[in-house]
This record gives C-alpha cells, structure tokens and sequence, in this order.
C-alpha cells in the first residue's frame, strides 16, 4: 500500500456548453488568450458582443497587467488583432501607471492614429465613465492615466505627413486634433508643417509622395457626371495611386480589386505583381481569411459598365479606357491566380506533418450562421467563422501527403476528391460549399467520425478540428433527429469523453489538436488531461502551434510572456 504516492483523481468536465455537452472550463489565462484572438468584438452565435467584453474584462481581472499588456502586444503584431487591443488597453489603465514599462507599452500599441483614438474613447465612455467630464467639446487631460498620455504623446511626435493626413478622424469624438490638443506632441522637423497646416484646414497633400487610394477615389464623385466621365476619374486615381513609388499597401489593393479590373485595366499587371511581393504579404498585417473574402468578391464579379469602349480607339481615347468585357474575363482570371499566390505567400509556416492526417472542418449552424443566429466574425465582413475553418483546414491539406477531410454537422460528410492543383482559395470554397449540406442542427458528424474510427479500426498520425469547440449531438435522445445510434454508443452517442477515450485507446500516439476558431464561454470539449493540443486564433501563427512537439495554450502563452515591452518608431 502507498503511503506517500498517492492516487491522483481524474480530471473530468465540469461544465455542460450550449449544445447539452459536458465541457471542461479554461484556465483565466487560456480564456483570455483563445477569446482574445478569436473576436473582432461583435455578436457571436452563442454570445452577444456585450458578453464577450464582460468575459474578456473577468479574466483581465484575474492575470497580471503586465501579461496583459504583452497579450496586446501579441495580439496586435503576431496575430493581427485591432478592436480588442484597444479593449485590453483601456482596461488595464489604471492598473499600468506607476509602472516603469506603462509609457513604453502604449507608444508600442499605437500602429496608427486611430489606435490611440479608439483606446482613448474606450476609457473616456467605459472605464471612466463615472468620473470623466466634457468642458463643451473638449476633455479633460487630467482624466487619463499618466503612461497613456506619454506614450501615445511620444507616438504622436513620430508621426509622418502620411499619417497625419490619413488619420485625421474629422467628426469622430477623438478626431485627431483633439488627441494633439489633449497631448501636445512636440513637433518635428518632419512633421510640424503638417500638424500646423492640420490645425488650419489646409491641404497637406504636397507634404508626402504616397497617395491614399480613398481619398483620391471620394474625388472622383458622380454627381452631373455622365458614366464615362465617372470612369475616367476612377481610372486616373487608381493609377496615380499604384504608379507612386510605394505602390499601394496590400489592403488596399485587395478591397479595390473590382474597381482596378474595371477601370484600369492597365494597371493589372502592376496589381499581380505587387500582390505577390513577400515582403509586402509579410508587413500587411493581413489575415488569411481576407485573401479568401476577396477572392470571392472578384469570383463573383461581373461586367457592370453599360457603355462598353469602342473597338476603334486613338491614343487619347485608350489613356482612359475601361475594360472590354472579353478583356474583362481575362483580368478577372489573372486576379483570381495572383490571389492564389498571394495566399501561397501567407502561408508559409504550414507544418508538414508524419504519416496518416485527419482533418475535421466544423460545419454546424453555430459557425455558418442559420436560423438561430448569424456566425459572421464582424459586423463589417460577410465572413463566417465556418469560412475561417475551412480555409485554414484547406491550407493545413495543402501541405501533407495523406489526408482525409471530414465536414461534420448533423452528418459526416467525407472530402472523397481532393486536388491540390486548384490551389488553397479555389479548394476551401469548393469544400466550403460541400459543408453547407451537412445541416446545421447539431455536431453529431464528428461523433460519427470517432465512433466510425474505433468500430473499423482505424488507425492514424494526427488529428486536427477546426472547431467552436462548442459540439454536442443532443445526447440519448431524439433532439433534433439524432440518438438513434444503435449499438455500443446507442446511449451515449452525446457523452464526447466516453467516446474520445475510446478512440484514444485504439490511437494513443496520435497527435490530436483542437484549433478553436470563436471561443465560447471559457469553455471546450477538450482538455490537456485528454492528451489534446489546444489552440485558438484566426491568423496563420496557429500553425506554429500544430506540430507534435507543441503544448498548445502553455506554448502560447509562455510565448506571450517572452515578449518585452519596448517601444518601436
């Protein structure tokens, strides 16, 4: 009998998640890193976005501010995070200042003007609310935290012409003068021509080479204009902005794609050129997912201009010419394959993994959206979070030699044609397509697969979800039309552990990886106690995280840590 080795307890479920199923509750720190970097801060399908803030403030409370602060950070740089860094930033506040690294990290978490203006009015409307007052239209200086004040002081003082005139936020509550009014940045050589004539109301156009596509496109107007006078002046601006010496960023580009293969078909070539430049994919602080939301965009395309060009055209004509319809066609096709290429860039941390690898793409009503709620990662975008899954199980297929791709919802739906010449954009919508058949009512597929998987006796490598996390089958019973397995789990067929341990016995070395893509309610049907790698996030740093010799969240967050707080220009 042992006297001093004693019998540890199993670690078991102690939650029960939207979908009836028994879940196991995340550490404070794991909650906060998987919310964090799954959320633009909007409604999800199980959550409004008021609950989401109150979840993301809860677990704030309970970690240091200073792994915060580096949270923010990583969110901001690694993982291409915007709204919920201010959040993070704004909430801390009162628990930075005093700190030697508080002034550092605010110069570091401002990017661009506008962050500091969305932090500022998080704290001024949220955090401070009970205490801060407007004098007319301005606002008290004294009511903001001392390392908030200096840092984003110290940001404003680096700032460009460029920025300057890009970021001036007229009409919004922080505009940016009221940020130089509240802070008065000490100017520079560099830019105090720029913050004087901002202050006046005048043009600063003629202080930078660089042009902002948006401002060049709003001159374009429309009104009096006929169609052809309109085209022209679209035309003329996007190609003084991709003629300057910088090229257009990759946003950019991207969200004006139409528009350039419309109106300056010309300029097309420059555009795929551009498109595919690594350095500029690596400095975009694009997320994969918006590679796919333009792809499809151009897919769907079509030739809108009512008074095509003529087929006779002079010198003078053909400056200023749309696209032919034909012509139309074929840049449609050059854009869609630079896109490919682009996404090919992105990707370049893809993991190729050993031997035999099954990958289970979530396709039930709480990622695609159905009647019981919409599943769109943002008010803004029309990508779901089933978008995001698919495209980052295509991209991971992309990489590995043997692999079976399972869609699961209410059924399982098996990926039986698989060519990886068609590249990662054309596959995840194809096979995004394919999902929308396996019905959105529960996750019993994915139970279908583990349970297929003991009776046939399959073995493999690894196993990676794409997933809420938030699976349920609806049990023994007949909700939604499911329970009715019959045999060994016709009882049990909701009890995931149950059959995830069977599985496990019959694969005790596979290598199994949830990647939460919308963290729900600090919980997941996984744990580390199951021997599963558990990650979260929408940028391509999750497949960092992939491999077998990683430890999910525990990587992550000592990766988190590692980070030191040091201000950049």
């Amino acid at each position: 009998m042992s006297k001093f080795n004693e019998k540890t307890s199993p670690i078991v479920p102690t939650k029960v998640n939207d979908m009836g199923e028994k879940a196991f509750e995340l550490s404070a720190k794991e909650e906060l890193v998987a919310t964090v970097l799954t959320t633009f801060l909007s409604n999800s399908y199980y959550e409004k976005e008021k609950a989401i803030v109150e979840r993301i403030k809860t677990a704030l409370a309970k970690v240091d501010p200073l792994f915060a602060a580096k949270l923010a950070v990583y969110a901001r740089d690694d993982a291409n995070m915007r709204s919920v860094t201010h959040l993070i930033s704004g909430e801390i506040a009162g628990r930075v200042s005093g700190t030697e690294w508080g002034k550092r990290f605010y110069r570091r978490i401002a990017i661009r003007p506008d962050d500091m203006a969305e932090v500022m009015s998080y704290y001024y409307n949220g955090v401070n609310q009970a205490t801060s007052k407007k004098e007319g239209t301005e606002f008290k200086s004294t009511k903001f935290p001392n390392a908030m004040k200096k840092g984003f002081r110290e940001k404003l003082m680096s700032m460009d012409p460029y920025l300057i005139d890009k970021y001036k936020m007229t009409g919004k509550q922080f505009s940016l003068i009221k940020l130089l009014n509240l802070l008065h940045p000490k100017p520079t050589q560099s830019n105090e021509e720029a913050f004087k004539r901002l202050k006046a109301g005048l043009p600063l156009d003629d202080l930078y080479s660089s042009k902002i596509l948006e401002k060049e496109m709003s001159k374009t107007g429309g009104k009096g204009k006929t169609e052809k006078e309109v085209a022209e002046a679209k035309q003329e601006a996007i190609t003084s902005v991709i003629g300057n010496a910088k090229g257009m960023p990759i946003f950019n580009l991207v969200r004006n794609l139409c528009n350039i293969i419309l109106y300056a078909p010309d300029q097309v070539d420059e555009v795929c050129k551009q498109l595919v430049i690594p350095a500029k994919i690596e400095k975009s602080r694009l997320l994969p997912f918006r590679f796919l939301s333009a792809f499809e965009e151009v897919d769907k395309l079509t030739y809108s201009v009512t008074t095509p060009p003529k087929t006779v055209m002079f010198e003078d004509e053909v400056a200023t010419r749309v696209a032919t319809r034909q012509e139309f066609g074929e840049l449609k096709a050059k854009v869609l394959n630079a896109l490919e290429k682009a996404m090919d860039l992105s990707c370049a941390n893809i993991p190729k993994l050993e031997g035999r690898t099954a990958i289970l793409i979530d396709h039930s009503g709480s990622v695609r959206g159905d009647g019981g709620g919409a599943s769109l990662v943002s008010t803004f975008s029309k990508t779901t979070s089933s978008m995001i899954a698919n495209l980052f199980g295509t991209m991971l297929m992309m990489g590995q030699d043997n692999v079976y791709i399972g869609l699961f919802g209410d059924k399982l739906i098996p990926v039986r044609s698989i060519d990886r010449s068609k590249g990662i954009l054309r596959n995840a919508k194809e096979i995004h397509d394919l999902g929308g058949k396996c019905g959105g009512g529960t996750e019993a597929g994915i139970y279908d697969f583990f349970i297929s998987v003991v009776e046939d006796n399959v073995k493999m490598d690894n196993v990676i979800i794409f997933s809420d996390m938030v699976i349920g089958s609806g049990g023994a019973t007949t909700w939604y039309g499911h329970g009715t397995r019959v045999g060994k789990y016709s009882t049990d067929h909701g009890d995931f552990q149950h059959v995830f341990k069977d599985f496990r016995k019959l694969n005790p070395l596979c290598n199994v990886v949830s990647v939460d893509i919308r963290q729900t309610k600090g919980t997941s049907v996984f744990d580390k106690s199951m021997n599963v790698t558990q990650v979260a996030g929408w940028s391509n740093k999750i497949f960092d995280l992939i491999g077998g010799a990683t430890r999910g969240y525990k990587d992550l967050i000592d990766e988190i840590e590692k980070i030191v707080i040091k201000s950049i220009a």
